[in-house]
């Protein structure tokens, strides 16, 4: 009789322990707040982007741990300067599965508006690479060709995987078209630095243009921010399923 208790303790434990080394491990996420500190990011309209994209990622880490059961880490959680590639450093030291960086606009035009999605490539347009420069300002060197050349190469794995978040997200957002009036929502490339060193997939996104005083009254608003970062997180959530199961139809 203490034969058969013990032996049924050890297939229970055992049991147990099988089912839990058989769950995917919870994806790591890393969230990084432009700017911070010294470096305020683009000012218009009595907002700093550095302040602004802080609030949105952190209401963006909350829908990703709700919705996608994600381990969560921001690079700045506070109002501090971080250096590009101490962003990196962060990122790779805790092996994450996706990067992503939070941002907002600035142009000369007012009337400039709508979301951007970047991914690792060369810059779409002139537009695309004077937003990179701009961003890469607190860069430790610019980008030269050399440079250029090895960031393709060390991304070319990863750069397949951004480009297809990319368009899951660009769906997922037109949801807030109607809700919202948010009028463009583009895809783009560009070398930013702060991408180079990530090696996963990684966006950086471009909430919207400080610079237009209708689009800063909405994302100045807490409810579209939370609106965003549920859409975001949601796509998020589609894009890991698809990973996972394309992982397991190999």
């Amino acid at each position: 009789m203490e034969r058969a208790l013990i032996a049924s303790i050890f297939l229970l434990a055992t049991s147990s322990l099988l089912c839990a080394s058989s769950r995917p491990p919870s994806p790591i996420i890393i969230i990084d707040p432009g700017h911070g500190g010294k470096d305020p990011g683009a000012r218009a309209h009595h907002t700093k982007e550095k302040d602004l994209v802080l609030s949105f990622s952190k209401k963006l880490a909350q829908s990703l741990k709700k919705k996608v059961k994600a381990q969560v880490f921001l690079t700045r959680s506070n109002d501090v300067f971080i250096p590009l590639e101490k962003r990196d450093e962060i990122a790779n030291q805790r092996q994450c599965d996706l990067f992503l960086s939070v941002h907002a606009n600035a142009s000369k035009s007012r009337q400039a508006q709508g979301i951007e999605l970047y991914y690792l490539n060369r810059a779409t347009d002139r537009a695309s690479e004077k937003l990179a420069n701009r961003e890469n300002e607190y860069a430790p060197q610019k980008l030269d060709s050399s440079e250029k050349i090895l960031s393709d190469l060390l991304q070319a794995a990863a750069t397949e995987e951004s480009a297809e978040l990319s368009g899951i997200m660009k769906a997922s957002l037109k949801n807030l078209r109607k809700k919202y009036s948010v009028k463009k929502i583009e895809t783009k490339t560009a070398l930013f630095y702060v991408l180079v060193g990530a090696k996963c997939p990684s966006l950086l996104m471009e909430v919207g243009f400080l610079t237009n005083p209708e689009e800063v009254r909405r994302l100045k608003r807490p409810k579209f921010q939370k609106d965003f970062a549920e859409t975001v997180a949601d796509a998020i959530a589609r894009y890991l399923e698809g990973r996972t199961k394309s992982h397991r139809d190999l």
